[in-house]
């Protein structure tokens, strides 16, 4: 057994000792000394603190409490959404291996990692199954007036009229158009399959062929705006797609299309959005992701009669958020036993020489 140190770091939506378990479980031959701790363990703040951290990065965050006490010697991190900065890293000079079990790498300084020869882990498809059943629903929801009819009758009304009720539409023979054709992408096109829709995809990153195992054609992104009644967003938020859908996007949809977020707000250009909508440009809008969460009170979504709002739940279900940590504790696991492991992010650590040292030695 190697005699490792190990810092695992919880939160509200993940606490520690689910953390700490998985470590115990999966890397009890290498890590014998495993601390805990959380980092945000009220849930309303936690929100707000990863969203500023997505939005400007973990360097604005302070180093962990546990981190600070128990991270001099330890050579692993993992948590979810706990802010890995080049201050946590000094905090942990003897760092080998960070990993956060999230897919997303909005709290983790991956570039300063690697120059430090820290090995990154995350974890893809954890909450892949949740936001592809949640984005299917949502399609529903908005374009069949789900939301709505219930707040109505909630409120002592009956309501049968809607701003799309000359149009409603079924599902069936509808072009649906996915922006990003990853693991989240293709799971809601083969269940979209069983209602019978034509499927259009955008993304550069995928071959044509793969589209077409599934079903669908892949076409160009003006193409994809003005043929699809449902234009839903699965890729991932970098500066290559932050905006990807403005106020040309939106000027080429029919004014019958809708258009589903699940992903990340800063993919879309809410004030053009906004403005659509009012102008009934396009019939409506399901969004569980948004630039400010939660919403400011002088938001002009709520304001709206063709929107369907959710508080960003899409991925949160029990399932996506217990065999998190295990996930990630399985794939470091393997690595160490010199297996394949699948969710490696910088793959040029393993030829940075401190990095080499450390790893001949646990092994």
């Amino acid at each position: 057994m190697s005699n490792l140190k190990a810092v695992v770091v919880g939160d509200a939506m993940i606490m520690g000792d689910g953390f700490e378990q998985a470590a115990r479980k999966n890397l009890g031959a290498y890590f014998s000394d495993v601390k805990m701790g959380n980092w945000e363990e009220d849930y309303p703040k936690l929100q707000e603190r990863r969203l500023a951290v997505e939005k400007q990065g973990p360097e604005i965050e302070v180093v962990p409490e546990i981190v600070a006490k128990e991270g001099k010697d330890a050579s692993l991190l993992a948590g979810l959404f706990v802010p890995v900065s080049s201050k946590v890293m000094d905090a942990m000079p003897n760092l080998r291996i960070a990993g956060v079990a999230r897919a997303g790498l909005e709290n983790v300084n991956v570039a300063e990692a690697t120059k430090r020869g820290i090995l990154v882990f995350n974890i893809e498809g954890r909450n892949a199954h949740a936001v592809s059943d949640f984005t299917v629903g949502l399609m529903l929801c908005e374009s069949r007036n789900m939301a709505r009819a219930h707040y109505s009758i909630m409120n002592g009304e009956w309501r049968k009229k809607f701003s799309n009720s000359e149009w409603v539409p079924e599902l069936k023979d509808k072009v649906v158009g996915l922006i990003g054709f990853g693991y989240i992408g293709r799971l809601v096109a083969q269940k979209l399959s069983g209602f019978g829709v034509q499927l259009a995809v955008y993304d550069p990153f995928v071959d044509e062929a793969v589209v077409k195992e599934f079903g669908g054609r892949l076409v160009d992104k003006d193409t994809l705006f003005r043929e699809a009644d449902f234009v839903s967003l699965h890729a991932r938020m970098s500066e290559a797609t932050k905006g990807i859908v403005g106020e040309h996007e939106l000027s080429l949809m029919k004014p019958t299309a809708y258009l589903i977020n699940t992903a990340r707000a800063g993919l879309v250009n809410e004030a053009a959005l906004i403005a659509a909508l009012k102008a009934n440009k396009i019939a409506g809008a399901g969004l569980d992701v948004f630039s400010d969460e939660p919403l400011k009170a002088d938001s002009e979504f709520p304001k709206l009669d063709n929107v369907t709002l959710t508080t960003h739940i899409a991925g949160t279900t029990r399932e996506a958020l217990t065999r998190s940590p295990d996930l990630l504790m399985e794939d470091i696991a393997k690595f160490l036993k010199g297996e394949q492991a699948r969710f490696i992010i910088n793959r040029e650590v393993l030829e940075n020489p401190e990095f080499k040292a450390w790893l001949a030695g646990v092994k």
